[in-house]
C-alpha cells in the first residue's frame, strides 16, 4: 500500500488547521501564541512547508497512475 496519499492528506489538514488557528480575531488581534517578534517570519514558512509537502506527496501519488 502506498503511503503517499495519507501523508499528503495529513499534511494538508495540518496546514489548514495552522492557517485557521493563526487568523486574527474580529478585533484584529493575533492569537496569543503568535505575539512574539519572529512569528511573522516563522509561522507562514511552517504553513508553506506543510502545503508544499502535501502537494509533493499528491503529485507522487498521482504519478503512479500515468
Amino acid at each position: 500500500m502506498s503511503r503517499d496519499l495519507p501523508i499528503a492528506l495529513i499534511s494538508l489538514a495540518a496546514a489548514l488547521v495552522l492557517l485557521f488557528l493563526g487568523m486574527p480575531n474580529r478585533r484584529g488581534e493575533s492569537p496569543r501564541f503568535l505575539r512574539f517578534n519572529a512569528a511573522p517570519m516563522i509561522y507562514p514558512a511552517i504553513i508553506l512547508i506543510f502545503f508544499g509537502m502535501a502537494f509533493a506527496e499528491l503529485i507522487t501519488w498521482a504519478s503512479r497512475f500515468f
